[in-house]
């Protein structure tokens, strides 16, 4: 019998105790199901933890600042350089994660 390559198949799998945590915690902090989680690792792919909420408001704040500070540039041009500091911090960031 042929299976379709994208229908899935449900699979067991023993682990220790000690596995099995390590794998509920690294699954939670990609923000993944475990299923997802491991689907990703047979693909190759090692998934990274998901930001915390507090990046998020960080990011927000930066955008504003850098929307704020792009207003000003119209009155003082010198604004542009912070603007272009953001703009680096930004990249930075989201490098990091």
């Amino acid at each position: 019998m042929n299976r379709k390559s994208n229908e899935k198949v449900r699979i067991r799998v023993r682990l220790t105790e000690e596995e099995k945590e390590k794998l509920e915690r690294n699954s939670a902090l990609c923000g993944l199901s475990q299923s997802e989680y491991v689907r990703q690792l047979c693909r190759g792919i090692h998934p990274k933890p998901k930001p915390p909420d507090v990046f998020w408001r960080l990011m927000d704040e930066l955008y504003k600042a850098h929307s704020d500070l792009k207003e000003c540039a119209k009155y003082e041009p010198s604004a542009l350089e912070l603007c272009a500091e953001i703009e680096r911090l930004v990249l930075d960031l989201q490098e990091a994660i």
